[in-house]
């Protein structure tokens, strides 16, 4: 109605100057780089010493088939580094848009419930990429590790960074306060990293507990990773990157749910 009102010169002046999509995510990305320190330098900072540590010292003593233990955490720490920022950049988000109602704002925008989602991935994505492209930058002169196998490498890694960016989206959407957050970060994530296989190989287990790890879900974000860098893992490749892909869709699933039903998302 306003169009009909206005000539062609006012209606352009009144036209946004980018889709309200490409704002979003531009506000998401904007968030964690005004506060780096935390959102970027904690989480690297934290793995450069994993390597540093482990990779150097250890890997003097400890040979895991031939391969330095230096260049066999390191895939392992790249994916759990991932999953780290993945989850806290969708539940930090999520929760303060609920707590301080801006999200309230989104849901009543143009914005359909996917593209919110979407602008919501893609920044967790981005801080995933910019986090592992830094492990690497320390990692790569330390250990001489490499891509084995680059095209493996994109499908696990784009899995990879889907899965823990929708983990993020849907403990934001279901968390209650910010001691929720923390607490499933130490309490879940935290011995799921230290129990997937990260600094040890699955064949070194007892069967027992080499079960306990099959059961694990990071187990199979670390084996993917470590195809893809290393050529080799526990499990054969098509297992590793099929586990990895059914569970980023199945989350993704979830999470489409929970802003299908845009209520739960409410404070």
């Amino acid at each position: 109605m306003t169009s009909l009102l206005l000539g062609p010169e006012e209606t352009s002046a009144l036209a946004p100057q980018r889709s309200p999509f490409l704002w979003l995510v531009e506000r998401e990305v904007l968030r964690y780089l005004r506060i780096w320190r935390y959102a970027l330098v904690g989480p690297i900072l934290s793995t450069v010493l994993f390597v540093i540590v482990f990779g150097t010292i250890l890997s003097r003593r400890i040979d895991v088939g031939g391969i330095s233990y230096g260049r066999f955490i390191v895939p392992g720490l790249i994916a759990q580094t991932v999953l780290n920022v993945g989850y806290f950049n969708g539940t930090t988000s999520l929760f303060e848009a609920r707590r301080d109602r801006y999200l309230n704002d989104v849901l009543a925008s143009p914005l359909r419930w996917w593209e919110i989602n979407a602008a919501l991935v893609l920044a967790a994505a981005l801080r995933g990429l910019i986090s592992a492209a830094a492990v690497m930058a320390v990692a790569v002169p330390l250990t001489g590790i490499g891509v084995e196998r680059p095209g493996y490498a994109l499908l696990a890694g784009a899995g990879l960074l889907l899965l823990t960016a929708q983990v993020g989206v849907v403990a934001g959407t279901l968390a209650r306060s910010l001691d929720h957050i923390h607490s499933i970060e130490s309490l879940v994530i935290l011995p799921l990293g230290f129990f997937g296989g990260i600094f040890y190989p699955l064949h070194q287990l007892a069967p027992k507990w080499r079960w306990l790890s099959e059961m694990n879900p990071f187990f199979w974000l670390v084996q993917a990773t470590r195809e893809a860098f290393l050529g080799f893992s526990d499990v054969p490749a098509w297992a590793g990157l099929a586990v990895v892909w059914a569970a980023a869709l199945a989350v993704s699933g979830w999470a489409a749910y929970l802003f299908g039903a845009s209520r739960r998302l409410k404070p």
